[in-house]
């Protein structure tokens, strides 16, 4: 392919269509507290994004405990459940169990028969209890075992205790009346006082909806059940996930097997699935089509289309469908459970109160400048008598507030400093701002930090990480606001800024010099801004990538703290990768208009190139617009997509940085470090194909958050070798 039309695709991906990946699944919206965005409905298990077995027995016990703890012994009405779980999956044994356990009322519905998913594996499957690390707090039994073994266990469990367990029944509705709910189901009702919703998607296979699926349904499947049963047939597999692969892998030894695919390539199974089923193909064991799809089932034949768009029809006796599950997205909807990602006119309208709030901070901020301060400089006009609306009556409440806030710090300075700064409003203005940033960093920043650490098997790095940030903003607060008022004067204090945040991030370090300014001042200032961006970062990049966003930036750091209970909202998916050039634009943009207002306005920022930056950039790319998305798309969209220091950073890095995040063969893609990464690196993609990734061939900024949640421990860091190349796969996700 050309490069011109490499360019003409990758143009189209900024527009197309968003599509699902495997990284990326739909679930409701869920709280840490595993409570839904209905008060007292909460999920566990698979449908909160749970993983694996052990994992799923702990969750629900974990809900369970906190919810003993929450509720009172209730007010003895036999008829009032305490839980009510829907579904007998691991996560809602777990909570059966411990419910049983602590003496309360429950009882268990669930659709079809107890742990069906597990039902659904074929005969001889083997579970390892994964992850090895993690104990297994629930009293239903798991250890590594076959299904067949765990199956027995669970039901002599179950029946040993008595777990009220009814099978085979649909809950259809669920409403929450007062401080109760009703729950209906398709034999029956029920009250309760909580409901566990640990409903997983193996009673909901995705169906193909072709021609002659429902007339020859009884050769259709979507599980394999026994493969040693299943012998000398024609079988057609449709699918390209895990269990497509691993039912084709189990039943080519004594089938003729046909896999076909709708992908191009194989981008959901594990790199050892997606192999095997390579080599089955190439040594003819199998006959695999890929870039194709199922057309129509007939009596006893199976027709596809292929890439090339020709029709193929061959014998069949079965049919296997593995094109995934589906969760209830009708009964979510009924019961008013919302998903993740979803926009109704309520968030519009919580969208619009947040946006007007952060810019009224930001235009107060700036008050009395025009344009920037828009309409406060027209409520509080200067030259105004009203005593509360006018400048006079804006400037009195600001020295009000001001010497609230910094009475802590007033006996730092000399009386004349003191002076000079209560009557500085520009600098009261700069000062509450700065002053409110640091506080909000501290308060939010030991909640990531407690919350993280609390995750991480070894927590010494996002210790440090956080403190770094943390230091980092408290020292060049008191540095910028008392060290260097009281050696430099309130003139060129705020300059101590561009110490902690280099140009381009800090703009002015090469603007509004004059004549009368000391010039060991300038030259120090300036000196120090080429440094940092020119000295400072380049090295950095070499062994450290992109950390310099979450280690020591404050932009970077009100995202990790403040914005970091919003991380998983990061916008995902190739589409919004393919917006990250715009940082490499404005950081041309930067360079051009520094030296468009050093050389032809010898510093002066009273032109149109610097205004037109400073506000379209300054105010409101780098503040207004990525603060007012923190609670709707994360907190890195300033840094991700428009910050010229971080785009200058990861190009160095990508260039010849050698830190990398590796993985090993463990992952069970589970989409956990997908979900959590802030600037949108699918890092499931590269993790289930044993890939690094570093700043060759992704966004990364090495905060170690998708290391951290990861359940096996597949992700770590390293340096041992040189960038990572970018490879065919990232080529062909970028289209370019």
């Amino acid at each position: 392919m050309s490069t011109s039309a490499r360019l003409r695709q990758w143009a189209g991906t900024l527009f197309s269509a968003k599509r699902p990946e495997p990284s990326y699944p739909l679930l409701p919206e869920v709280r840490e507290s595993g409570e839904s965005n209905i008060k007292g409905l909460y999920l566990t298990g698979e449908v909160a994004g749970t993983p694996l077995i052990k994992l799923g027995l702990n969750d629900g016990v974990r809900v369970i405990n906190r919810l003993h703890e929450e509720l009172d012994e209730g007010g003895g009405d036999a008829d009032v459940l305490d839980f009510l779980i829907v579904g007998a999956g691991a996560s809602g044994l777990g909570a059966a169990m411990r419910a049983h356990e602590l003496g309360r009322n429950y009882v268990v519905i669930e659709a079809n028969r107890i742990a069906q998913t597990v039902v659904n594996m074929y005969k001889g499957k083997f579970l390892f209890a994964e992850p090895t690390g993690v104990p297994n707090n629930s009293s239903m039994w798991f250890e590594e075992c076959t299904r067949e073994v765990l199956l027995e266990r669970w039901h002599a469990q179950i029946e040993e205790a008595g777990l009220n367990i009814r099978e085979h029944e649909k809950v259809t509705n669920i409403t929450r009346k007062g401080e109760l709910f009703d729950v209906e189901t398709d034999k029956g009702s029920f009250k309760a006082r909580r409901v566990l919703l640990s409903v997983g998607k193996a009673g909901n296979p995705r169906k193909a909806g072709v021609p002659g699926e429902k007339e020859y349904a009884t050769r259709v499947h979507h599980t394999v059940g026994d493969p040693d049963q299943i012998r000398g047939q024609k079988l057609f597999v449709y699918g390209g996930g895990d269990v497509a692969c691993e039912a084709v892998l189990a039943l080519k030894e004594h089938n003729d097997v046909t896999m076909v695919t709708i992908d191009q390539e194989f981008i959901y199974p594990k790199k050892r699935n997606a192999d095997a089923i390579k080599a089955a193909a190439a040594s003819g064991e199998i006959q695999l089509h890929m870039s194709s799809h199922l057309v129509s089932i007939g009596d006893g034949t199976v027709t596809f289309k292929t890439g090339d768009g020709k029709e193929h029809t061959i014998e069949n006796n079965a049919v296997y469908e593995m094109i995934g599950a589906v969760l209830p997205l009708k009964f979510f909807k009924r019961v008013g459970i919302r998903m993740e990602n979803t926009w109704d006119i309520k968030k519009w309208i919580v969208l619009a109160l947040v946006f007007i709030g952060v810019y009224s901070l930001y235009a107060l901020k700036a008050y009395p400048k025009p344009v920037y301060s828009w309409p406060f400089n027209y409520i509080f006009p200067e030259g105004g008598t009203h005593p509360v609306f006018s400048a006079s009556g804006f400037y009195s409440g600001l020295e009000t507030l001001f010497y609230i806030c910094f009475y802590p710090f007033q006996f730092l300075f000399t009386k004349e400093a003191f002076a000079e700064i209560m009557k500085t409003h520009w600098f009261q203005q700069g000062y509450l701002y700065s002053f409110a940033y640091t506080v909000i960093m501290g308060v939010f920043g030991y909640q990531a930090l407690k919350r993280w650490t609390g995750v991480a098997r070894d927590p010494k790095y996002q210790t440090y990480r956080y403190a770094s940030l943390l230091a980092f903003q408290i020292v060049f607060f008191l540095v910028a606001n008392i060290v260097a008022v009281q050696a430099l004067s309130i003139q060129h204090a705020w300059r101590a800024w561009g110490l902690y945040q280099p140009w381009p991030l800090f703009f002015n370090t090469f603007n509004w010099w004059s004549e009368s300014d000391p010039r060991a001042v300038m030259y120090f200032f300036m000196g120090m801004g080429l440094f940092g961006t020119f000295v400072a970062i380049p090295l950095a990049s070499y062994k450290h990538g992109k950390r310099f966003c979450t280690w020591v930036c404050g932009c970077g750091g009100l995202a990790e703290t403040l914005g970091d209970r919003w991380r998983h909202l990061s916008a995902k998916g190739k589409r919004s990768r393919s917006w990250e050039f715009q940082g490499v634009l404005i950081l041309v943009a930067a360079f051009i208009v520094t030296l468009i207002c050093v050389g032809a306005y010898q510093t002066s920022g009273n032109n149109g190139w610097w205004q037109a930056y400073s506000y379209i950039v300054d105010f409101w790319l780098v503040a207004v617009i990525p603060i007012a998305l923190y609670p709707f798309f994360g907190g890195k969209v300033w840094c991700r997509y428009w910050c010229p220091l971080a785009a200058w950073n990861g190009l160095l890095a990508g260039w010849y940085g050698r830190l990398k995040i590796k993985a090993n063969d463990k992952c069970i893609t589970c989409t956990l470090c997908s979900k959590y990464c802030q600037v949108g690196v699918d890092v499931m993609a590269y993790a289930k194909n044993q890939e690094a990734f570093d700043n060759s061939n992704s966004a990364c900024i090495q905060c170690g958050i998708c290391i951290d949640v990861c359940p096996m421990d597949v992700l770590s860091f390293d340096v041992s070798k040189g960038t990572v190349r970018l490879n065919q796969r990232a080529l062909a996700e970028a289209n370019i």
